[in-house]
């Protein structure tokens, strides 16, 4: 008579962790699935096998003791691995299907192509120099993100192009019209500076002036440590932080930044927050393979736009949505930077003159943009007031005005 009970007992348990054990054994066949194949309609198959067959099975065992009828014992273990595989099917598919779509970027007449000898194609756009005076360093326009490349077209380059400038507008490998890369262990901040020298070689110059905005002047930072005899002169607009490490846990950002950022991600964008979680735990290779390109873009290019970057200054909403963005070249760049050498030994001893702009209601720190100024030998820093961190946007004709007497000179 105990036995008995015990019995039932213990299958009445047995039911209880059908549910939790078969969810464990989905995930993980789930995980691993995408870690093998790189398919995420494999994996996902994978999975509902795993989950569906552990809870039929586990139900089955202790069906034996509960209950006589052959009828029971076979409906009820289907029953419960049904419920499973439909529990799961919420959560699972929101987070690997449920983002907005991207926005497509159209290329324009002036849209060009290099194939880089580092194995990135890159898309490009040329503003030729006009005017009697032609310059033999070209400009190169170095956009923020990671990721997040330029869908309007900078008033520096017109300007600069009426003082004998080329000017070249490049989307950085992972964004916009620019290749994809399958292993997105490959974005990394060493990546992206071979191919801003690739891309100096292939406007054919020896030496380029170099205008960054956001992560672009990061960028630019880093090439100048690496290559300061390419560089004839350097613009750092809204610099994001020279060397990451030297701002843990969000430290660059102002406190009305940060807020804004946190409740955009927490409110607006939880989805971001999982997929970061996910590239932790079940690695980068994994988590590209569930999560593509195709199902994280839009998600990015919807938290760019829903971002107050002028936090202190009244709101200056985008002209229009972010369009282009790369969510996997932003996510392992921004992770690579953080395990990147300092560079600012190297930078103290570049003579290369730099000018560094900062709009006063930037939602980076004023001390992220001084460092430029007070690392750089040959810097002069500009604060530009009441713009925030989109100077082309909140402040153009300071912002343009500024660069072009800089260079001129």
């Amino acid at each position: 008579m105990r036995a008995g009970v015990r019995a039932k007992a213990a299958a009445g348990l047995l039911i209880v962790l059908t549910l939790p054990a078969g969810l464990a054994a989905g995930l993980g066949a789930l995980w691993a699935g995408a870690a093998v194949t790189g398919n995420r309609y494999v994996a996902l198959v994978v999975g509902a096998a795993a989950m569906a067959g552990v809870g039929w099975w586990m139900c089955r065992s202790a069906m034996r003791h509960v209950t006589g009828s052959p009828w029971v014992r076979g409906a009820v273990p289907v029953a419960v691995a049904a419920v499973e595989l439909a529990v799961a099917a919420v959560p699972v598919g929101g987070l690997l299907f449920g983002g907005p779509p991207s926005t497509p970027m159209a290329a324009g007449p002036g849209t060009r192509y290099w194939d880089l000898p580092t194995g990135s194609r890159i898309a490009y756009t040329r503003t030729p120099a006009r005017g009697e005076r032609r310059r033999d360093t070209p400009v190169i326009l170095v956009h923020g993100g990671p990721g997040a490349p330029d869908t309007e077209l900078s008033p520096l380059a017109p300007a600069l192009a009426a003082e004998g400038f080329d000017v070249y507008a490049y989307h950085q490998v992972g964004a916009g019209l620019s290749s994809r890369l399958p292993d997105v262990t490959g974005y990394t901040l060493a990546r992206h500076v071979a191919d801003l020298d690739a891309v100096r070689a292939a406007t054919g110059a020896e030496r380029v002036v170099l205008a960054g905005v956001s992560w672009g002047a990061q960028l630019t930072a880093a090439y100048l440590a690496a290559h300061p005899d390419r560089v004839a002169r350097a613009v750092v607009a809204s610099p994001g932080t020279m060397w990451s490490p030297a701002y843990p846990g969000n430290r660059q950002l102002t406190d009305g930044g940060l807020r804004d950022q946190d409740a955009a991600v927490r409110d607006r964008h939880p989805r971001l927050l999982l997929a970061h979680l996910l590239i932790q735990l079940a690695g980068p290779r994994a988590t590209h393979a569930l999560l593509p390109d195709e199902a994280m873009d839009g998600e990015f290019e919807s938290l760019v736009g829903d971002l107050d970057l002028s936090s202190g200054c009244p709101g200056r909403p985008l002209r229009q949505r972010p369009a282009g963005a790369g969510f996997w070249a932003n996510a392992m760049s921004a992770n690579d930077a953080r395990r990147a050498p300092d560079p600012r030994p190297a930078l103290r001893e570049v003579t290369v003159p730099v000018l560094v702009l900062r709009g006063t209601c930037d939602y980076l720190r004023p001390e992220v943009a001084r460092e430029y100024a007070d690392v750089l030998p040959n810097a002069v820093f500009h604060a530009i007031d009441g713009a925030g961190h989109d100077l082309a946007h909140d402040r153009p004709d300071t912002y343009r005005d500024l660069v072009t007497t800089f260079l001129r000179e």
